[in-house]
Protein backbone atom coordinates (compact mmCIF):
# COMPACT_ATOMS: atom_id res chain seq x y z
CA UNK A 1 0.00 0.00 0.00
CA UNK A 2 1.16 3.77 -1.23
CA UNK A 3 1.88 5.90 1.78
CA UNK A 4 -1.69 8.14 -0.28
CA UNK A 5 -3.54 4.93 0.64
CA UNK A 6 -2.62 4.35 4.22
CA UNK A 7 -5.39 5.26 6.90
CA UNK A 8 -4.18 8.03 8.87
CA UNK A 9 -1.64 7.29 11.87
CA UNK A 10 0.25 5.32 10.12
CA UNK A 11 3.51 5.36 8.41
CA UNK A 12 6.38 7.93 9.90
CA UNK A 13 5.03 10.07 12.41
CA UNK A 14 5.65 13.98 11.78
CA UNK A 15 8.45 15.44 11.99
CA UNK A 16 7.69 18.59 13.88
CA UNK A 17 11.32 20.03 13.64
CA UNK A 18 11.69 19.60 10.28
CA UNK A 19 8.53 21.13 9.29
CA UNK A 20 9.47 24.34 11.31
CA UNK A 21 12.97 24.29 10.12
CA UNK A 22 11.51 24.66 6.33
CA UNK A 23 8.90 27.20 7.15
CA UNK A 24 11.63 29.32 8.50
CA UNK A 25 14.01 28.87 5.66
CA UNK A 26 11.01 29.84 3.41
CA UNK A 27 10.57 33.40 5.27
CA UNK A 28 14.10 34.02 5.57
CA UNK A 29 14.49 33.25 1.59
CA UNK A 30 11.75 35.29 1.05
CA UNK A 31 12.90 38.29 3.22
CA UNK A 32 16.45 38.35 2.02
CA UNK A 33 16.25 37.29 -1.88
CA UNK A 34 12.87 37.37 -2.83
CA UNK A 35 10.01 35.30 -3.93
CA UNK A 36 11.83 33.75 -7.01
CA UNK A 37 14.98 32.55 -4.45
CA UNK A 38 12.08 30.15 -2.99
CA UNK A 39 13.15 26.50 -4.73
CA UNK A 40 13.54 23.24 -3.26
CA UNK A 41 17.12 22.95 -3.60
CA UNK A 42 17.44 26.20 -1.33
CA UNK A 43 14.65 25.76 1.08
CA UNK A 44 16.27 22.24 1.58
CA UNK A 45 19.44 22.87 2.58
CA UNK A 46 18.66 26.00 4.51
CA UNK A 47 16.39 23.34 5.65
CA UNK A 48 18.95 21.03 7.14
CA UNK A 49 17.33 18.69 4.63
CA UNK A 50 17.26 16.88 1.24
CA UNK A 51 15.45 17.60 -1.48
CA UNK A 52 13.27 14.01 -1.41
CA UNK A 53 12.32 14.64 2.46
CA UNK A 54 11.45 18.20 1.04
CA UNK A 55 9.53 16.94 -1.34
CA UNK A 56 7.68 14.00 0.60
CA UNK A 57 5.78 17.40 2.37
CA UNK A 58 6.05 20.04 -0.64
CA UNK A 59 5.80 19.31 -4.22
CA UNK A 60 6.97 22.71 -5.25
CA UNK A 61 7.05 26.48 -4.44
CA UNK A 62 3.55 26.78 -3.97
CA UNK A 63 2.74 24.36 -1.61
CA UNK A 64 5.94 25.93 0.46
CA UNK A 65 4.43 29.56 0.39
CA UNK A 66 0.63 27.83 1.49
CA UNK A 67 2.33 26.02 4.18
CA UNK A 68 4.60 28.56 5.73
CA UNK A 69 1.47 31.37 4.98
CA UNK A 70 -0.74 28.82 7.44
CA UNK A 71 1.32 28.24 9.65
CA UNK A 72 2.35 31.94 9.91
CA UNK A 73 -1.38 33.35 9.87
CA UNK A 74 -3.72 30.51 10.37
CA UNK A 75 -6.39 29.17 8.74
CA UNK A 76 -9.52 30.31 10.45
CA UNK A 77 -8.89 33.90 11.06
CA UNK A 78 -12.98 35.25 11.78
CA UNK A 79 -13.59 36.35 15.22
CA UNK A 80 -16.34 35.86 17.46
CA UNK A 81 -16.90 38.97 19.05
CA UNK A 82 -20.95 38.18 19.68
CA UNK A 83 -20.94 41.27 17.06
CA UNK A 84 -21.75 40.73 13.14
CA UNK A 85 -20.13 44.61 12.64
CA UNK A 86 -17.91 44.24 15.22
CA UNK A 87 -16.53 40.60 13.95
CA UNK A 88 -15.88 42.50 10.45
CA UNK A 89 -14.32 45.13 11.67
CA UNK A 90 -11.83 42.70 13.57
CA UNK A 91 -11.62 40.23 10.31
CA UNK A 92 -10.70 43.57 8.26
CA UNK A 93 -7.99 44.84 10.83
CA UNK A 94 -6.90 41.24 10.38
CA UNK A 95 -6.52 41.29 6.91
CA UNK A 96 -5.12 44.67 6.20
CA UNK A 97 -2.11 43.22 9.03
CA UNK A 98 -1.45 40.30 6.91
CA UNK A 99 -0.66 42.01 3.66
CA UNK A 100 1.55 44.48 5.81
CA UNK A 101 3.48 41.53 7.12
CA UNK A 102 7.14 41.75 5.41
CA UNK A 103 6.41 38.35 3.95
CA UNK A 104 3.69 38.58 2.48
CA UNK A 105 4.59 41.83 0.76
CA UNK A 106 8.11 40.33 -0.16
CA UNK A 107 5.65 37.72 -1.48
CA UNK A 108 2.18 37.87 -3.22
CA UNK A 109 3.21 39.19 -6.28
CA UNK A 110 5.40 36.49 -7.57
CA UNK A 111 2.90 34.19 -5.83
CA UNK A 112 -0.26 35.72 -7.87
CA UNK A 113 2.05 35.25 -11.05
CA UNK A 114 2.30 31.56 -10.20
CA UNK A 115 -1.10 30.89 -9.32
CA UNK A 116 -2.69 33.08 -12.46
CA UNK A 117 -0.66 30.53 -14.89
CA UNK A 118 -0.60 27.41 -13.24
CA UNK A 119 -4.56 25.79 -12.46
CA UNK A 120 -2.63 22.76 -10.61
CA UNK A 121 -1.07 25.26 -8.14
CA UNK A 122 -4.01 27.55 -7.73
CA UNK A 123 -5.98 24.66 -7.05
CA UNK A 124 -3.58 23.69 -4.69
CA UNK A 125 -3.10 26.87 -3.07
CA UNK A 126 -6.74 27.14 -2.83
CA UNK A 127 -6.94 23.87 -1.11
CA UNK A 128 -4.15 24.64 1.43
CA UNK A 129 -5.17 28.24 2.65
CA UNK A 130 -8.29 30.27 1.19
CA UNK A 131 -10.88 27.10 0.98
CA UNK A 132 -10.25 26.44 5.28
CA UNK A 133 -10.21 30.83 5.64
CA UNK A 134 -13.61 30.48 3.64
CA UNK A 135 -15.00 27.67 5.93
CA UNK A 136 -14.01 30.14 8.88
CA UNK A 137 -15.85 33.36 7.27
CA UNK A 138 -18.99 31.24 6.42
CA UNK A 139 -18.72 29.81 10.39
CA UNK A 140 -18.57 33.65 11.18
CA UNK A 141 -22.03 34.30 8.49
CA UNK A 142 -24.09 31.64 10.08
CA UNK A 143 -22.98 32.79 14.32
CA UNK A 144 -24.80 35.70 12.76
CA UNK A 145 -27.89 34.19 11.17
CA UNK A 146 -28.05 32.22 14.31
CA UNK A 147 -28.33 35.23 16.38
CA UNK A 148 -31.03 36.77 14.37
CA UNK A 149 -28.73 39.76 12.95
CA UNK A 150 -29.06 38.77 9.14
CA UNK A 151 -31.13 36.64 6.67
CA UNK A 152 -29.72 33.03 5.73
CA UNK A 153 -26.31 33.92 3.68
CA UNK A 154 -26.41 32.13 0.14
CA UNK A 155 -23.37 33.57 -1.71
CA UNK A 156 -21.05 33.74 1.18
CA UNK A 157 -17.67 33.27 -0.97
CA UNK A 158 -18.58 36.86 -2.81
CA UNK A 159 -19.36 38.44 0.15
CA UNK A 160 -15.76 37.46 1.89
CA UNK A 161 -14.50 38.33 -2.06
CA UNK A 162 -15.50 41.65 -1.34
CA UNK A 163 -14.14 42.06 2.14
CA UNK A 164 -10.34 40.90 0.63
CA UNK A 165 -10.49 41.51 -2.65
CA UNK A 166 -10.12 45.59 -2.68
CA UNK A 167 -7.26 45.04 0.27
CA UNK A 168 -5.87 42.95 -2.12
CA UNK A 169 -6.01 45.92 -4.66
CA UNK A 170 -4.43 48.63 -2.64
CA UNK A 171 -1.71 46.04 -1.32
CA UNK A 172 -0.65 45.63 -5.24
CA UNK A 173 -0.85 48.96 -6.50
CA UNK A 174 -0.21 51.50 -3.25
CA UNK A 175 -1.03 54.60 -5.81
CA UNK A 176 -4.82 53.52 -5.19
CA UNK A 177 -4.56 54.35 -1.34
CA UNK A 178 -4.06 53.46 1.94
CA UNK A 179 -4.74 50.46 3.82
CA UNK A 180 -6.29 52.29 6.84
CA UNK A 181 -9.31 52.33 8.79
CA UNK A 182 -11.54 54.20 6.00
CA UNK A 183 -10.94 51.32 3.65
CA UNK A 184 -12.16 48.96 6.49
CA UNK A 185 -15.43 50.79 6.94
CA UNK A 186 -15.92 51.06 3.35
CA UNK A 187 -15.40 47.23 3.03
CA UNK A 188 -17.43 46.20 6.50
CA UNK A 189 -20.53 48.63 5.01
CA UNK A 190 -20.06 46.67 1.78
CA UNK A 191 -20.08 43.71 3.16
CA UNK A 192 -22.86 44.11 5.64
CA UNK A 193 -25.45 45.93 3.08
CA UNK A 194 -24.58 42.57 0.98
CA UNK A 195 -25.58 40.43 4.25
CA UNK A 196 -28.48 42.40 5.15
CA UNK A 197 -30.36 42.47 1.51
CA UNK A 198 -28.49 39.48 -0.51
CA UNK A 199 -27.04 39.66 -3.77
CA UNK A 200 -29.28 39.23 -6.55
CA UNK A 201 -28.48 37.23 -9.79
CA UNK A 202 -28.45 39.23 -12.76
Amino acid sequence: MSDKGKPAGMGRPRNTALDTAITAAVEQLLLTDGYSAITIDKVAALAGTTRTALYRRFPGRVALIANSMATHFGTDPAPDTGNLRDDLISLQRAQIEFFNTPIIAAGIAGLLGDLSTDPQWSALFHEAFMAPRRRSTQAMFQRAVDRGEIPPVTHSNLVADILTGPLLLHAMLPATGPLDDTLVAATVDAALHLLEVGIRDA
